[in-house]
């Protein structure tokens, strides 16, 4: 049976001022499907998601959530959505269980589940242990969790992330993606906005947001499909230091850690020529565009259109 999809947006646009925060924002989201935004700050990641889950509107477009119409009907929308902005906005001088409890009530959770239900968020997030704890005396992991825990709790059938692992320790940042797929793999969708590209990875759909626009969209290998270059990589002492000694026929060259991208035109085949002109001082390979590589590239090359 082919999956619905819960949240259709189309051509949102949201402006402040002169600021252009969104154009033509485009979304479809399946059950089960976790979908990722990402893009750098100033992109028009919070806005999205503040739309897509009707704590504000757009200036025109449409939305549909679980087959709601979200703009005239934004309560009814609601009930099919859990939402988790980038602040910590809970109860502070509250118990972990206190504020699930709380949330859990304003969510309308029969009583009868209520333990059942919390119980399995607070295992699930290795955070039963500390649910007499005060909120405000947790790392900041672990709000980011309890967080999670309080959207969760109603269990809906959206879930709105606006990059919830930001400043979240490597442990932390593993269970709370264990929570996110044991409710995708039940059929919760999940939009997850971040700045991570890794993390993007971890999506079965990637956006790739800049400029309030998402520039490209799809599964990671159609994505690495996108890029009409070869990318090479250049490894080497000090590989750094010989960025702008590459000649410009062989592309733009952008600095990725310890080891230098060439994005070269495609088909040219340029790795033993780059390498030779290099004096065979440093080893050139060509390898498969990764997230980064296309969003850069992606990027650079609308910048250059404009």
């Amino acid at each position: 049976m082919p999956k619905s999809e819960l949240i259709i947006s189309e051509n949102l646009y949201k402006s402040f001022g002169d600021n252009h925060a969104l154009i033509d924002f485009s979304l479809s989201v399946k059950q089960g499907e976790i979908s990722g935004i990402v893009g750098p700050d100033g992109a028009g990641k919070t806005t999205a998601m503040r739309i897509l889950s009707t704590v504000s509107l757009p200036d025109k477009g449409s939305l549909y959530i679980n087959g709601i119409n979200a703009l005239s009907d934004y309560r009814g929308a609601r009930k099919s959505i859990g939402y988790m902005s980038q602040k910590f906005g809970l109860y502070i001088d509250m118990s972990v269980e206190e504020n699930i409890n709380f949330f859990a009530d304003l969510q309308g959770v029969p009583k009868s589940e209520l333990d059942d239900r919390k119980k399995m968020l607070l295992t699930a997030s290795g955070m039963y242990q500390f649910r007499s704890r005060l909120a405000g005396r947790l790392s900041g992991g672990m709000k980011q969790k309890l967080a999670l825990c309080c959207a969760l709790i109603h269990e809906p059938k959206i879930l709105i992330l606006d990059e919830p692992t930001n400043g979240v320790d490597p442990v932390s940042r593993r269970e709370f993606w264990q929570i996110l797929n044991r409710f995708a793999s039940d059929g919760t969708a999940i939009v997850y906005a971040t700045s991570y590209l890794d993390e993007a990875e971890r999506c079965n759909t990637i956006n790739l947001m800049n400029k309030g626009s998402i520039i490209a969209g799809g599964h990671l290998k159609y994505l690495q499909s996108l890029p009409e270059i070869e990318v090479l990589e250049v490894k080497g002492e000090k590989v750094r230091n010989i960025m702008n000694q590459i000649p410009a026929k062989y592309g733009k060259v952008w600095s990725f850690g310890s080891v230098l991208h060439v994005h070269a035109p495609h088909d040219r085949n340029y790795a033993e020529s780059l390498k030779q002109a290099l004096n065979n001082n440093y080893e050139v390979n060509v390898i498969p565009p990764s997230l980064e590589d296309i969003f850069t590239y992606l990027t650079y090359k609308g910048d250059n259109n404009e």
